[in-house]
């Protein structure tokens, strides 16, 4: 099962070039300060802004890949830095890309991925004319195959919103996650980079928020994702088929050994006298010694008989 840790950023459509009956409706009946913000959050609507950047992360083997869009580039580039893979052109162009990524088990992780990250890549596929390979949405009380983190903190939204108001970067500091976020440098830079042509800049930014989302989770994963039944059940199903998979691989490699050679003559020429001596020193053991009163003129024959001969010079060799 892939475990695929996921964020995106968008930017909106510049406001003058929406049509302007769309203009009228979208801050129709603000007040001036409501409107003017209005005009800013096109970002934050896949019916008003565009995809500009996909990081991916998959926990099993820690690989990552960036996806971006660059205005006017037709042709898509793929370059590799280290575990880091980069791929850039149209946003159809990185959105196809992105759905490649996707088996039919994977697990989706997120941080607000069912309020925005999810419903923006279908909607912005579909407008596109790609058909999503997968729902990205889907059943809210479960977390797979879709994993929001932001769920799993409020759980499903049952904590008050006002006293657990929190933020990506709010809650990886708590956990000790360290996060991308600096002075003068958070989602909002990523219009201003955008305009300025910085698309490579916001692609490692992205990078940089799936990587604390991936650490993040690893860390709800073995503390509260646990009571989820989805979670739990689809995890403990991926470690039966990790292990099925491993024996699959080690069964035939114990059919390929080569059996044991024969017992060469030799072996069984020294097997044999093993077992001679061994039945000879069993007799020796049942035998009763005789006692024999030995002179002091008998010892030293015997001393004599069992000194070693002495060893010859190199010479004689």
């Amino acid at each position: 099962m892939k475990k695929l840790v996921i964020d995106i950023e968008t930017v909106g459509i510049p406001w003058e070039e929406n049509d302007p009956y769309v203009r009228e409706y979208l801050i129709k009946g603000l007040s001036e300060g409501d409107a003017e913000e209005a005009r800013r959050a096109g970002g934050l609507s896949p019916f008003r802004g565009r995809i500009v950047a996909i990081g991916v992360i998959n926990i099993e083997d820690g690989r990552s890949c960036a996806l971006y869009e660059v205005p006017g580039q037709t042709e898509v580039k793929t370059e590799r830095v280290g575990p880091r893979t980069y791929i850039s052109g149209t946003e159809k162009q990185i959105l196809e890309k992105f759905w490649g990524f996707f088996e039919s088990d994977s697990r989706f992780i997120s941080f607000n991925g069912r309020q925005f990250d999810g419903p923006f890549l279908m909607i912005r596929s579909a407008i596109n004319g790609l058909v999503p390979k997968r729902d990205l949405v889907g059943y809210r009380y479960g977390f797979h195959p879709n994993c929001d983190l932001r769920e799993t903190l409020n759980f499903f939204g049952t904590v008050n919103s006002r006293q657990f108001k929190f933020n990506l970067d709010l809650a990886c500091k708590a956990f000790g996650v360290e996060t991308s976020k600096s002075e003068g440098v958070d989602g909002r830079s990523v219009e201003t980079w955008y305009r300025a042509g910085r698309h490579r800049e916001i692609a490692d930014y992205c990078l940089e928020d799936v990587r604390a989302t991936a650490e993040l989770y690893e860390k709800l994963a073995a503390t509260l994702l646990i009571f989820n039944n989805d979670f739990k059940t689809s995890d403990e199903k991926d470690q039966r088929q990790k292990l099925a998979d491993k024996s699959a691989v080690q069964l035939p490699m114990i059919g390929m050994m080569p059996p044991e050679p024969p017992l060469s003559d030799e072996s069984s020429f020294i097997d044999s006298v093993t077992q001679t001596s061994l039945a000879l020193a069993t007799s020796l053991e049942e035998t009763e010694p005789a006692v024999e009163v030995m002179t002091g003129k008998h010892q030293a024959i015997v001393l004599e008989k069992l000194a070693p001969a002495p060893l010859p010079l190199d010479d004689d060799i």
